[in-house]
């Protein structure tokens, strides 16, 4: 199901299959205008016209998650194995820059270098969500402090799932304080945080992006997303018996490139 507007388009799925709701995205993101903009990712793209961009603003997506992994890569369809093979990096609780599956992403064409500075990218998940393990960059041992109390991580959220299972306050962030303004014209997330709930015996997960891309990004991007919640779920049971909820997801900007269009319609199932 769809409702659109001029400035927002709802996409709700009915069941767990995950392709219909991505058809749907895909002939409403093909049928706007064409805008162009001067840069992408810090780099200059105003003369590319295969950067010419198709774009949905304000996206909200509703879909039921499936229940395991297998289930979640048979319905969801993401690149594997790469796909999994960087969920269980990111959760693997070391805040590891660059990591070792940035390499392996199949749609680097040759350019996996490219956004690297000394050997790191400006920031990555693994850093983001175990915050909590990243030492001082100056030398000394102090570890990375926020203003007032100690920076939290994944691990964290599980701990508050578990000692209170009806909070509202389980929020992974991803866009840090000094992501704001981006005052050293660094790279910033695309992913805002994740938000985990629990009620009437489900866990159910909101999911936030200023901005994706729907042929390199979107499917695998979501699919995480699913995979985190099935891991929170597995952490926090205890005896417990919780079913997978809804997956909930905004994205301000979701986007297309010009000079993807053909392989983008490959992917309507």
């Amino acid at each position: 199901m769809m409702i659109d507007s001029q400035d927002g388009s709802i996409f709700a799925g009915r069941s767990t299959l995950f392709s219909a709701i991505r058809n749907d995205i895909i002939e409403a993101l093909m049928d706007t205008e064409i805008i162009h903009t001067d840069r992408w990712q810090q780099l200059d793209i105003s003369q590319s016209a295969a950067h010419g961009t198709h774009e949905l603003l304000n996206v909200s997506i509703w879909y039921d998650m499936p229940e395991f992994a297998d289930e979640a890569q048979r319905y969801m369809k993401p690149d594997l194995p790469w796909a999994e093979a960087h969920f269980q990096e990111r959760v693997g609780g070391k805040p590891i820059n660059p990591g070792v599956e940035h390499a392996n992403w199949p749609h680097h064409a040759g350019e996996d270098q490219l956004h690297l500075k000394g050997g790191k990218y400006d920031h990555n998940y693994m850093e983001r969500m175990w915050a909590s393990k990243l030492q001082s960059e100056i030398g000394d041992k102090r570890t990375f402090h926020g203003y007032r109390f100690r920076v939290g991580d994944l691990g964290d959220v599980v701990e508050q799932l578990r000692r209170d299972p009806t909070t509202r306050q389980a929020f992974l962030p991803i866009w840090f304080p000094e992501d704001t303004g981006a005052i050293a014209r660094q790279r910033v997330p695309c992913s805002l945080g994740y938000h985990f709930i629990i009620r009437e015996g489900k866990l159910h997960m909101s999911y936030y992006l200023r901005s994706c891309e729907i042929y390199r990004h979107f499917t695998n991007d979501l699919y995480m997303a699913v995979r985190l919640a099935q891991w929170v779920r597995q952490k926090i049971e205890a005896g417990l018996s919780y079913l997978m909820g809804q997956l909930t997801v905004h994205i301000v900007s979701l986007h297309a490139f010009v000079g993807d269009t053909p392989k983008i319609w490959k992917e309507l199932t």
